[in-house]
């Protein structure tokens, strides 16, 4: 697993053993940040659910401005720290060792709000209805912010009258990534 793009291409990244962590393919964050284009560049960024933090490295390495890494899993939030310092990227990120829920309930009451909010659930998350509740209700998302949530072609999509509202979405073999903008 390796940065795809920007100022850290190429550089390897630490991939967590056996198949409890799915790492966002290489062609799937392809799509992903070519979609996000320049709104990525001097963005704040949140990755929600983050595993490895490999969405939050490529923003990084792609100029994102920081990037904050939700992780519930100590042994995963470790990861992580590796992987932002196998980039030389540890002082743009932060490392947060809490649920993404909890973390959703609290954010935005000190802290400007993202720009963008990169989430990569298990793909056999149910609750996607949740985090948009606390999407809405929290000032976590900054107005025209992007949210894009990474789910398996068969999971549910939420296309109605939610914020953030469902731009598009698109499909990488057996992956969804599904666009929302706060308007």
């Amino acid at each position: 697993m390796r940065v795809i793009a920007g100022s850290r291409k190429g550089h390897q990244l630490a991939a967590p053993p056996g198949r409890e962590v799915r790492p966002t393919s290489d062609r799937v964050r392809t799509v992903l940040f070519d979609t996000l284009g320049e709104s990525v560049v001097a963005a704040r960024v949140l990755d929600l659910f983050a595993g490895a933090g490999t969405l939050g490295v490529e923003a990084l390495s792609r100029g994102a401005h920081s990037a904050d890494f939700v992780e519930n899993h100590r042994a995963h939030a470790r990861l992580i720290q590796e992987n932002l310092r196998r980039t030389h990227l540890e002082h743009h990120g932060r490392v947060i060792l809490e649920d993404a829920f909890v973390f959703l309930s609290q954010a935005g009451r000190h802290e400007a709000p993202y720009q963008i909010i990169l989430a990569d659930p298990p793909y056999h998350f149910s609750e996607i209805s949740k985090l948009f509740e606390l999407l809405e209700a929290a000032t976590v998302l900054a107005e025209n912010g992007t949210f894009v949530w990474e789910a398996s072609v068969r999971s549910t999509s939420l296309r109605s009258g939610n914020v953030p509202a469902f731009v598009r979405e698109k499909i990488v073999g057996e992956t969804v990534l599904r666009f929302y903008r706060k308007q």
